[in-house]
This record gives C-alpha cells, structure tokens and sequence, in this order.
C-alpha cells in the first residue's frame, strides 16, 4: 500500500504526541492541529476562533517574553532553530510545560510567504521530573554528579548539581565542559590515589568511594566520594553518585588516631605504635633484608625524682628528656615513650656502631643537663641504655618480643654495671 508523505507524517506526529502549529509572520493567520488543543484540554472549536491572540492567552506572561526573544534570536541568525519552553495553561486549571520548536519555510512563489512552522510537545513530566531533582539536589549535603569514562580513555562528567561551586569553587558548566578543571584541585599527593580507585572500580564495577583532600581558594579540606558504576554494551561505564565535605569528621579521625599513638604527656609516639612499626619493619626486614637499631633508654632513679620533687617535676624532666631526645636524632628515627621513664629509639638502617654513638651522645648530653624543681632546687639525672641491632639478612629472630627483650636485657646490664652508661649488644640475639 502507498502511503502519501502527509500520510505519513501524520502517523509521526501522533505517535510523538506532538501537536503542529503554523504561524504567518507576516498575515499573522495561526494554523493549530486538534493535537495541539488536544494537548491543552481542548477541542479546537473551544478555542475557535484561533489566532495568535489564542496562544498569547493561554502562554504565561513571563515566558511569552523569552519566546519573543528566542524568536528574534532565531530570525536574526543567531540561533539555527526556534526553540524554548512556555508554560501553556491547561483547561483544568494546571500550567503544562510546552517544548516548542519552529523553523521558517519561505514560499518565494507567494507573497506574504513567510510561515513559521513548528510543533509542540508536553514535557511537562520531565520537566517536573528535573525541577524535582534540583531541589533534591540543593536540600542534599554534597554534590550530585554522573561521570564518564569511553573505552578509548576519554573522561567527563555529564551531570553535576550547583553545590559544585561551594566545593570546589567552580560552576558545574565549567566543570561539565572540562573534568580536569576538578582533578586539578585534588591535593597531588591524593591524585595518585584517585585515579587508581576509579581504575579498580572500572575493572571490577565495585562500588567506588574514596576520601581525598582537594586545594581551593578557600583552602585544603577533605572531601569523600562515594558512587556506583553501570556499564554500557558499547563498554562506556557511568558513575552515579556524590561527592561530601568531610573536613570536620575527617581532622577530627586523625586527631584521634594521632591519640591514640601518642603519649599525651611527652608527645612522642606511644608502645602501641612502636609495636606495630616494628612488626612491620620486621616483616619487611626479613623480605628485603633490611636492618636496623633500637636503643632502650631508662632514667636512673626516677622514682626519686618523684618522691623528692613531686610528680609535676618528675612530669618535667620526662617532657625535657623527649625534647632532648628529639633534637639529637634524625627525622627518619622513630621514638616513643614505652613506659613511666622508659623511652625506645628505633634508627631504621642504622648499624649497631651507629646507634651506640647516638645512645652516647645522648648520655653526655643529659648528664650536663640542669634541672630544677618547684622549690628551686637544682638536680641532675642520667640514664642506662642497650642498644641492639637486628638484620633480615642474618638474624634468625622474628618475634618483636624477643626483640625489645633483647634490647630490655642489655639495658638491664647497664643499669647493673652502675648505670649511666649504654650497652650495646648483636644481631638482635
């Protein structure tokens, strides 16, 4: 069966619901479909008789105006089509959302030829639909956000909520027209981090969430984010999800672990940390071969310091012994207050020669230290100390235990050699 192109365009136009529209620039005659009235409650012998008048009553006031302006930009060449979004009020009283769009057919062949032509389709849904979520978007904690990666590599984002710019200080259209504008103000030591979570999460579509710190003109502060990714039948994976601030909670967890590996009165590192850093300096030790030294140190005679004095200038001297342990070794070195007055060094890479002399060092220095009490009586301490080195490559001992024993049991022959004085043993043995 032939089908005339009216034929067909008509079956088109009812399968879109679209309603058409013919409009006379220059009689100002209006032509409307039953669609179209259809669309609005009417019929069109309601709305008879039609004219552009017709339109103008039922359009809101306020966007006949940027359809007015969207006209002109259309006629002047400014833009190649005439589209925008009127609100048309509907026969029960509701304001529907019309997409229109018109070109203009020129019949030469006639005069007063020039008609815009165009249709008109409800999108009042999607457009409901869309102010919806951006409501959902401002009333949230963080930014909404769709990203995308081709197979080919290329990344972008191809939605982002306006709390953008209280994140990163960037509108979401500078970001939507180029992403890196945001990779760029993640912290560099971050970035690293970042990219190999979007990878991992790429390769086995886990959820992604990753915290990182990003640098802006309001300063450096942590954000999270936290997203799930589809993937395409072409392989383009898409994440949806969003992005928090979580300076506060985020300072407030490092505060805390810095807590809980730090001895509040000194503010060296505590047993616990020296614990673990050793176990894992062990197990690294014992894969790479690596060495290292640790010098026990203990304060001769601090409990009479205490019932001499008083604790608060036994509290004193143990905040005075840290400083001076600090400013006598590298960055590199690790001390941690272990116990009352017991202190541990741990010098990674460092033989046991090396540590003896630190240890030394340290003894000289604090027997030419004065201190003085609350009543303004002047005193000096000294200290024992064992030193012991240990070596992946020769030593047969992996237990820490053993280990700090070892270090334990040479400080314990300094202490009975008349203390003041450092001993330093082997391998750890």
């Amino acid at each position: 069966m032939h089908l005339t192109a009216e034929t067909r365009l008509n079956a088109i136009l009812d399968g879109t619901g679209a309603g058409t529209w013919e409009y006379n620039l220059d009689t100002g005659e209006i032509i409307f479909n039953e669609r179209w009235a259809t669309m609005l409650g009417y019929t069109l012998e309601e709305l008879s008789p039609l004219s552009f008048q017709t339109w103008e009553k039922l359009s809101h006031p306020t966007d006949i105006e940027s359809a007015n302006r969207a006209l002109t930009a259309y006629l002047s060449g400014d833009a190649h089509q005439f589209e925008c979004v009127v609100r048309m009020l509907h026969k029960d009283g509701d304001w529907r959302y019309i997409h229109t769009r018109g070109t203009l057919f020129n019949n030469d062949q006639t005069a007063e030829s020039r008609w815009l032509m165009g249709t008109h389709l409800d999108v009042t849904r999607e457009k409901l639909s869309q102010h919806q979520m951006e409501q959902l978007a401002k009333s949230l904690p963080g930014i909404i956000y769709t990203f995308v990666l081709e197979p080919g590599g290329r990344y972008f984002f191809s939605y982002l909520s306006e709390k953008t710019r209280d994140f990163y200080g960037l509108t979401a259209e500078e970001c939507l027209d180029d992403p890196d504008k945001i990779f760029n103000l993640i912290h560099p030591d971050d970035l690293p981090r970042v990219h190999e979570s979007i990878a991992v999460s790429a390769q086995t579509l886990d959820e992604w969430v990753c915290e990182y710190r990003v640098q802006t003109e309001r300063g450096t502060y942590w954000l999270k984010g936290v997203s799930r990714p589809e993937k395409d039948a072409d392989g383009r994976i898409s994440w949806h999800g969003m992005t928090i601030n979580i300076d506060t909670e985020k300072n407030l967890e490092l505060e805390l672990e810095q807590l809980s590996i730090t001895d509040e009165l000194t503010g060296l590192y505590n047993r616990r940390y020296m614990l673990r850093k050793l176990q894992e300096s062990v197990a690294q030790g014992e894969r790479y071969g690596d060495t290292f030294s640790l010098i026990s140190l203990d304060i001769d005679f601090f409990k009479t310091i205490n019932d001499s004095y008083g604790h608060p200038t036994g509290d004193a001297v143990l905040q005075r012994f840290a400083d001076i342990i600090e400013s006598r070794t590298r960055k590199s070195d690790i001390v941690a207050r272990t116990g009352g007055e017991e202190f541990i060094i741990f010098m990674p890479n460092t033989g046991l020669s090396e540590a003896g002399h630190v240890a030394e060092s340290l003894r000289i220095a604090l027997q030419t230290e004065s201190f003085v009490s609350d009543e303004g009586e002047t005193f000096g301490i000294t200290f024992s100390a064992g030193v012991v080195n240990w070596s992946g490559a020769e030593s047969q001992t992996t237990s820490v235990r053993d280990l700090l024993s070892a270090c334990d049991q040479s400080m314990y022959a300094a202490k009975r050699a008349g203390r003041n004085r450092v001993v330093a043993n082997g391998n750890g043995e």
